[in-house]
């Protein structure tokens, strides 16, 4: 390939990239601001702090949670797969219960088996003024997360940004940038162009100098270096959080971007592991060092650079010595091979590392029940957890006027809203949440709801086997089985009432391959 081609290929795969991330990774950016209108953007009385959860009820997974090489697992070692959704409020005051996310969104997500929402952390809401913590700003957060425990929902917390922060892209209602503050914005005075989200990354000189000077942990004017004001942020919500067992854990980046020498990321098949060990590891690892001083145990998830989500790899590593410490990344392909591609790399990334996977943003405003039903089922076979972006996405929920984002409250949703039941029902399926075992094969058919599940009693902590009568856990909503299911099963029996929402199955041979089918019927058989 001579030079002046190889160069307009690049640049040609920069552009095709980048328009791939305008109609999906605006996913990411799916703002509320539209909502504010129809929603008090002040605290209401849904903010209160409650009780920090149930008891822990029969069939659900023993917290806190951990890794095992690629597994997120429960105390007693048993394999953990997660279902959920993102809800991040990116408007001030940065914090869900203030747009009405509240109990009945809970108990929607409980109902219908999503157990795990990706709680938004907006630095700007943290920390809005240099080294001052927003206690009433946790709280807050804090509110959300017991609202959430009440209905056995795990959270995980996750540091937000997009565009860096309003600094770059703040245009009324249609800024496409939120996360850090003004003040902790350091551009070494090259040009903001103000470029709309995500054009930005590559043509906004500020932007980029912005994280460049954050991954090179510049002095603030006045003030600290940049990351320890970072983790000061990390560990004020870890030790308010750290006895909480219905906390998965903590996702420390949403999104990170390389910084001035982002060009190298897209040349090669192999992205930009110089970048991954002198920008994202230090990183990570005085991050991950930070959160350990006040909470020892909970699950840590670092994320690769964003060009991860379209098909890139990542070499980024788990600091020597560090448990409990895995890889979240998203999904932003929109082909079959695509999305393979991008679980791959998160398999081999774990194969590498030996931490616990979490894919926590797939889908767009953009993408159909088809697109979300391809992403749903890739998560099945790569047997992943998930949170779908975003609960307010008007896939899920849209006011009259077309193109507006509003939250979604499914026991009473807005005015004239219309629920996308095609895309609600992709979303809404059965699946392993406990396995007491190693999971081999899952598959779930959306039309005619049957789920096939294979596993073994293979322990994955260690060496060994569950014994016979362990318990293995498949959630079974309502919406996929209004009539009813049948249960068949090899190497294990049905424990649990019939029809229940939570099928209990007790093994009854060891070392073997165990598999259950569920089908839908017209009575309840098991």
């Amino acid at each position: 390939m001579n030079t002046l081609f190889k160069s307009k290929y690049i640049i040609s795969c920069i552009v095709i990239g980048i328009l791939a991330f305008a109609l999906t990774a605006c996913s990411s950016s799916a703002i509320q601001s539209s909502a504010i209108a129809r929603y008090n953007a002040t605290a209401s009385t849904n903010c209160k702090i409650g009780p920090t959860g149930p008891t822990i009820t029969t069939g659900y997974p023993i917290g806190p949670l951990k890794g095992t090489r690629r597994w997120i697992i429960d105390q007693n070692g048993a394999v953990v797969i997660l279902h959920g959704v993102n809800v991040v409020a990116k408007n001030k005051p940065y914090y869900p219960c203030a747009f009405n996310f509240n109990g009945q969104d809970a108990v929607w997500l409980n109902t219908n088996g999503l157990d795990i929402v990706r709680l938004g952390v907006l630095p700007s809401g943290e920390m809005p003024t240099k080294g001052h913590i927003s206690q009433n700003y946790i709280n807050h957060l804090i509110s959300t997360v017991n609202t959430l425990a009440s209905q056995h929902i795990y959270v995980l917390l996750d540091w937000h940004q997009d565009d860096y922060g309003r600094f770059f892209n703040d245009k009324g209602t249609s800024f496409r940038a939120d996360g850090m503050p003004s003040w902790m914005t350091i551009t070494n005075g090259k040009q903001n162009k103000q470029t709309n989200f995500p054009f930005d990354y590559i043509n906004d000189p500020a932007l980029q100098q912005a994280f460049q000077s954050f991954w090179d942990n510049s002095k603030i004017k006045n003030g600290l270096a940049i990351q320890q004001y970072y983790f000061e942020m990390l560990q004020a919500v870890a030790q308010r959080v750290v006895n909480n067992p219905w906390v998965l854990g903590y996702e420390i980046l949403n999104e990170p971007w390389p910084g001035n020498t982002w060009q190298q990321c897209l040349v090669g098949k192999d992205a930009c592991p110089s970048l991954d060990k002198t920008e994202l590891d230090p990183f990570y690892a005085k991050a991950i060092a930070a959160i350990r001083k006040v909470d020892p145990s909970h699950l840590i998830f670092m994320e690769p650079f964003v060009l991860f989500n379209f098909g890139t790899p990542t070499s980024v590593a788990i600091p020597t010595g560090a448990k409990n410490v895995g890889l979240s990344f998203h999904q932003y392909t929109q082909s079959q091979i695509g999305v393979d591609n991008v679980f791959s790399n998160a398999l081999k990334w774990a194969q590498t590392h030996n931490g616990p996977l979490l894919n926590t943003e797939f889908s767009s405003i953009n993408d159909n029940a088809t697109t979300i039903g391809m992403e749903t089922s890739a998560g099945n076979n790569f047997l992943m957890s998930w949170t779908y972006w975003v609960f307010n996405n008007c896939n899920i929920a849209c006011s009259p006027a077309a193109g507006t984002n509003v939250l979604l409250n499914s026991q009473n949703p807005p005015k004239g809203a219309n629920i996308d039941t095609p895309v609600v029902n992709q979303l809404v399926q059965p699946y392993p949440l406990v396995t007491a075992g190693t999971p081999e094969s899952l598959t779930y058919d959306a039309a005619t709801h049957v789920l096939n599940y294979q596993w073994s009693s293979a322990k994955t902590a260690s060496n060994g086997n569950f014994a016979n009568g362990a318990a293995t856990t498949i959630l079974t909503p309502k919406l996929d089985f209004p009539s009813g299911y049948s249960v068949t099963a090899v190497g294990a029996k049905v424990i649990s009432n019939a029809c229940s929402t939570i099928l209990i199955l007790h093994q009854t041979q060891i070392s073997t391959h165990i598999t259950v089918t569920i089908t839908p019927g017209s009575t309840c058989k098991n």
